[in-house]
């Protein structure tokens, strides 16, 4: 249980980061990777059926023409299916990922995902998918509901791959935030980078304290920690801490009960996510 990387690919702009991002991960993590690519279901987008109109013979005729495009349809996207597993498959074996696994599935995105989620250590998926090649910094339709229903990890990776050395946590203080700290602290993934604390609040002794406990628990495993206190918007304060200390990768946890809940709630979570250059590693 719990054991693979699984990362998704679709074919669009974002599936080269995604498979750079899943063999960073998971040779950090020393765990298998799986890559796995979703299709809609062919047979459940059809064209509307005049064939009551017509005469007999001519229904007939159109109905089995129909069947056999749809039949040849069904080949053409499962093929087309493969070849992107089959693109993915040489990009993470070039960076060094041995036996990576594959799966091809039909359906709704989130529900194939669930149906993976008892044996998933980590998923990863890009934050621009096959749509949202279309319109620029567009995030793709299905992120949002992945996020609100799968509780698995998940790092949500832009178009480009760079190796972290730094990574930032959004902290609140919240029973969440601790949780989150504490995995991060017992993971493989980012041990021996640069940990940075970020608590969106007022600059008081009292929330200063608040980090105390954060900082010593990545101390103890090694880590280097840096910890700092902002008062602001926690869009603004987060992005701009990000910026201004060349921050590679977020980690964060999904709907806490603080301020930082906005930044999983409605249009808010495409905004982030729009906004970020960077992977957002989240956690529950």
């Amino acid at each position: 249980m719990n054991e693979k990387v699984f990362a998704c690919v679709d074919g669009s702009r974002s599936s080269a980061s995604v498979c750079d991002h899943a063999a960073w991960a998971c040779q950090r993590l020393d765990a298998p990777l799986t890559l796995v690519h979703v299709v809609r279901n062919p047979h459940g987008e059809r064209e509307p059926d005049y064939s009551g109109n017509l005469g007999l013979g001519a229904r007939e005729h159109l109905l089995e023409e129909l069947v056999e495009l749809e039949e040849k349809r069904g080949k053409l996207v499962r093929e087309q299916g493969r070849a992107v597993l089959a693109d993915a498959i040489a990009r993470v074996s070039a960076a060094g990922v041995e036996n990576p696994g594959r799966l091809l599935r039909n359906g709704d995105i989130t529900e194939a995902l669930s149906t993976l989620e008892e044996d998933t250590r980590l998923l990863v998926l890009g934050k621009q998918g096959k749509d949202g090649d279309v319109v620029s910094r567009h995030v793709g339709s299905h992120l949002e509901s992945i996020i609100r229903t799968l509780h698995a990890p998940m790092l949500v990776v832009p178009l480009e791959f760079h190796t972290p050395e730094r990574f930032l946590i959004a902290y609140d203080g919240s029973a969440t935030a601790d949780k989150v700290v504490d995995r991060l602290a017992r993971s493989d993934l980012l041990v021996g980078l640069e940990a940075h604390i970020l608590l969106v609040g007022a600059e008081t002794d009292a929330n200063r304290e608040k980090l105390e406990t954060p900082r010593a628990r990545l101390e103890k495993q090694g880590f280097s920690v840096t910890t700092t206190v902002k008062s602001g918007d926690v869009n603004e304060v987060v992005c701009d801490y990000r910026e201004a200390h060349g921050i590679p990768l977020l980690a964060m946890g999904a709907y806490g009960q603080s301020r930082l809940r906005q930044f999983f709630v409605g249009s808010t979570t495409s905004h982030m996510i729009m906004r970020s250059p960077i992977p957002l590693l989240i956690l529950r």
